[in-house]
């Protein structure tokens, strides 16, 4: 089987996992024998400024650039299927119509909210927003400059979304999602709910914790969404009284915000760390917490808790919230209170007994091997509705 996989990589300035997972899929898939032709494009390569802005601009409706490219690599490759991750700004959803009228069965892995949403979030103004979704014109998002802050930059991420409505419903054979939350929310911008495919995120096998760990840990990107801010006040809010170690890994804006209360004791920031170093951090917690304000989806650090046989506490309302349950974990309330009140009284044989169901759920869901046997399922599945077409 030949597969070409099309993503277009976020800025290095930004750890992304979605970076990550599309180069270890890739590997994934030549380490068991399926040819892959890359085609990737980088955010870096974009200019700063105006200049950038406009290079940007057209990328939603249509990327000639990324359309010339998949053109060149359909003729010269003749792969059975398409694999698309992320398409802004340098690729384009056109390429979607491309190798679908080629009679080339297209299929996209879903990372995050953008069908429905312009910045992929489903956040504004520090909260969950849904207003645009199920709406043909997106005209919210346009009044709020959501994209970026901007209003400019939002209006052709807006008309991109009204161009290729129909590309997204009738030009993708099958979208692979990471959780049953992130297909129902992909459902209502049009999507056929037949069309998709639940894939949870897999990790290599990171082998089980030696031992039981006593710090709580935060991984993650320093900034609102990613809520370390909310996380860091119910800590002062009670959250310490477990008389743990606030350990927190990551960088971003929020970056003051964490050295200041790094400053008082019991908060440890490590900064951005190598994946053997946030391993050597996951081996000391009792537990992983993830206090997103986003609905995120599956992130690589919940699966990389399961898999060392970490729980993971989380809030409820997004998709982390429905990954973690009352055997793998704890979920409470979008507030500073639940969350202190959480970690004050979580103790240390609550937190083995459901880190050892967590270890058990990563070997129903997380390995390579259910990442790969889904992957190779989801293209049968692809190539099997386009022979039938």
């Amino acid at each position: 089987m030949r597969v070409l996989v099309a993503h277009n990589l976020y800025r290095s300035a930004t750890p992304s996992g979605e970076n990550q997972l599309v180069r270890a899929e890739v590997s994934l898939l030549r380490d068991h024998g399926v040819d892959v032709v890359e085609m990737l494009a980088d955010s870096d390569d974009i200019a700063g400024g105006l200049r950038g802005v406009l290079q940007a601009a057209p990328g939603p409706v249509y990327s000639r650039s990324g359309v010339r490219r998949l053109t060149r690599l359909l003729d010269r490759t003749r792969p059975d299927v398409v694999h698309l991750h992320n398409v802004f700004p340098l690729i384009s959803p056109w390429v979607a119509r491309v190798a679908h009228r080629r009679g080339v069965p297209v299929v996209q892995t879903v990372h995050n909210y953008r069908h429905g949403c312009v910045n992929g979030l489903h956040l504004r103004d520090g909260r969950p927003c849904t207003d645009c979704l199920g709406t043909r014109l997106g005209l919210p998002a346009v009044q709020h400059g959501c994209y970026r802050g901007s209003r400019l930059q939002t209006v052709p991420m807006t008309i991109g979304q009204v161009v290729h409505h129909g590309t997204w419903r009738d030009d993708v054979a099958r979208y692979f999602v990471l959780t049953p939350f992130m297909r129902d929310k992909l459902v209502v911008t049009g999507v056929p709910a037949d069309r998709i495919l639940i894939r949870p995120t897999w990790v290599p096998d990171p082998g089980v914790a030696a031992g039981a760990g006593t710090d709580v840990l935060y991984v993650g990107r320093l900034d609102e969404p990613k809520g370390v801010d909310r996380l860091l006040d119910a800590w002062a809010a009670g959250g310490a009284a477990c008389g743990r170690t606030l350990t927190v890994v990551g960088d971003g804006p929020l970056r003051p915000l964490v050295e200041r209360a790094a400053a008082g004791g019991s908060v440890r920031w490590l900064g951005q760390l190598p994946p053997d170093r946030v391993a050597a951090a996951m081996e000391q917690a009792a537990y992983v917490v993830v206090p997103s304000r986003v609905f995120e989806g599956y992130p690589l650090a919940v699966a990389e808790a399961f898999g060392r046989g970490r729980p993971v506490l989380t809030i409820s309302g997004g998709s982390v919230g429905t990954v973690v349950d009352d055997r793998t974990g704890w979920v409470v309330p979008p507030t500073v209170e639940a969350l202190a009140h959480a970690m004050a009284s979580i103790h240390d044989e609550d937190a083995r007994r459901r880190g050892a169901q967590a270890r058990t759920s990563y070997e129903a869901e997380n390995t390579p091997e259910r990442g790969l046997a889904s992957l190779l399922s989801g293209y049968d599945e692809a190539i099997g509705s386009a022979a039938t077409a």
